[in-house]
């Protein structure tokens, strides 16, 4: 099970990285959504370090999102996902695999630029230190869950905005905790509690949401 689980991310890594916009378009966007908002606050220090983690968040969600489904929505329309559900596999691992594949290329490509972008925003190296860890932890649960909701709306002509509507309540404790971690570091204390919650969520996706995101495609796909 875990030679086919590495070979699954491997073929995805693949099949990505030959179509460099799948995964430079996203990187681009998110630099560009986070300056822009840098440009139109004026480079204002103070104002820049409080609201800087939720604009990052709140792009990062976004850019994220987007990604998933063009990738699903591909891979929908190349009759990869009709090969998934006739493997003699388990679906959920393979859609386990696939989305490990997905963070990789949607969240952990964006995660290495956070620092500069905090730089830009006038954040500290240990303030950086900090968003870098809370969104190192708390993407995969952003992923999975994104994992399920592009799966149910397959079947959809167009659902970017329906996308977003229909996970926001699953995201907002997300985002508030990890907005809060730079909050609570700046007010003097330690963010270790919302660091520690955001694990316990990814976790908790980490087990529930494979199988979830299994029934969503079967179902989009009937």
């Amino acid at each position: 099970m875990l030679s086919i689980f590495y070979h699954c991310v491997c073929h995805d890594l693949k099949i990505v990285l030959r179509k460099p916009a799948a995964w430079v378009h996203p990187i681009l966007f998110f630099i560009l959504f986070i300056s822009l908002f840098g440009i139109a606050l004026g480079f204002e220090k103070e104002t820049l370090i409080k609201i800087s983690p939720a604009i990052i968040w709140i792009a990062f969600l976004l850019t994220s999102l987007f990604t998933i489904e063009t990738v699903l929505r591909r891979e929908m329309a190349s009759g990869a996902l009709e090969q998934l559900l006739l493997s003699p596999y388990p679906l959920w691992w393979l859609m386990l695999a696939k989305s490990t594949a997905i963070w990789i290329v949607s969240c952990l490509a964006l995660i290495f630029f956070v620092p500069v972008l905090g730089l830009f925003m006038h954040l500290s190296w240990y303030e950086n230190s900090i968003l870098f860890f809370s969104l190192l932890i708390g993407s995969p649960a952003i992923t999975l869950i994104g994992m399920i909701g592009a799966a149910l709306t397959l079947a959809l002509p167009s659902s970017g905005l329906f996308l977003g509507l229909l996970l926001l309540p699953l995201y907002v404790p997300i985002l508030i905790l990890g907005e809060s971690t730079l909050a609570a570091m700046l007010s003097s204390s330690l963010p270790s509690f919302q660091l520690a919650l955001l694990g316990a969520i990814s976790m908790l996706t980490l087990s529930l949401a494979p199988h979830g995101v299994a029934a969503a495609l079967r179902v989009a796909m009937d």
